[in-house]
C-alpha cells in the first residue's frame, strides 16, 4: 500500500472536517440573515462533510493507517450576500473535487483499495457541484429580490437530513 497516497487520504480527511467548519460559518452567517432554509442546508453540508471524514477515517484504519489530526484554521465569516456565500462554496467544492480526483489519479498506479475506496467519493462530488452550481445559478437570476429569495429559502428547508455515506468498509 502506497504510504504516499494513504497521506493524502488523511489530508483529505482533515479537508472534509474543515469543511464542515467552513460550512458552519457560512451558516451562522445566513442565520444572522434570518434565512432558516439556507441554514437548515448549510447544517446538513456540515453533517455530510463529518461523515465524509469520518468515512475517510475508518478506511484509513481498517488499512492499519492511524490517522493524524491537523488544526482547522479560522473559515471567512462575513459576506457581503448569500450569492457571495454559495459562489465561494461551490469554489470550495471544486477544490474538494480537485484533491480527490488527485487521490484517485494517484491510487490508480499504486493503491487499488484507495482508487476503489475513493470512488464514491467522485460519485459525491458531481452531486455537490451541481447543487451548488444550481443553487449559484438560481441566486444570480433572483438578484436583489428578496421576495424570491424567500421562496428559495423555503424551498431549501424541505431538504431531508444527511444520511450515512454507502461506503464499504
Amino acid at each position: 500500500m502506497s504510504e504516499n497516497v494513504l497521506d493524502l487520504l488523511n489530508e483529505q480527511m482533515n479537508f472534509e472536517y474543515e469543511s464542515a467548519y467552513l460550512y458552519k460559518a457560512m451558516s451562522a452567517y445566513t442565520d444572522d440573515l434570518d434565512l432558516d432554509g439556507f441554514t437548515s442546508w448549510l447544517d446538513i453540508q456540515v453533517e455530510e462533510e463529518i461523515m465524509h471524514g469520518e468515512g475517510m477515517r475508518k478506511f484509513l484504519q481498517s488499512v492499519g493507517y492511524k490517522p493524524h489530526y491537523t488544526s482547522i484554521s479560522e473559515p471567512k465569516s462575513e459576506y457581503s450576500s448569500v450569492t457571495e456565500v454559495i459562489k465561494e462554496a461551490l469554489e470550495h467544492e471544486k477544490e474538494v473535487t480537485r484533491r480527490i480526483t488527485h487521490i484517485a489519479d494517484l491510487a490508480r498506479e499504486n493503491d487499488h483499495r484507495v482508487f476503489s475506496f475513493i470512488q464514491w467519493y467522485i460519485d459525491e462530488q458531481v452531486e455537490e457541484e451541481e447543487n451548488f452550481t444550481k443553487m449559484l445559478t438560481r441566486l444570480e437570476r433572483i438578484g436583489d429580490d428578496w421576495h424570491s429569495v424567500y421562496m428559495l429559502d423555503n424551498e431549501l428547508g424541505k431538504r431531508g437530513p444527511a444520511e450515512a455515506p454507502d461506503i464499504n468498509l
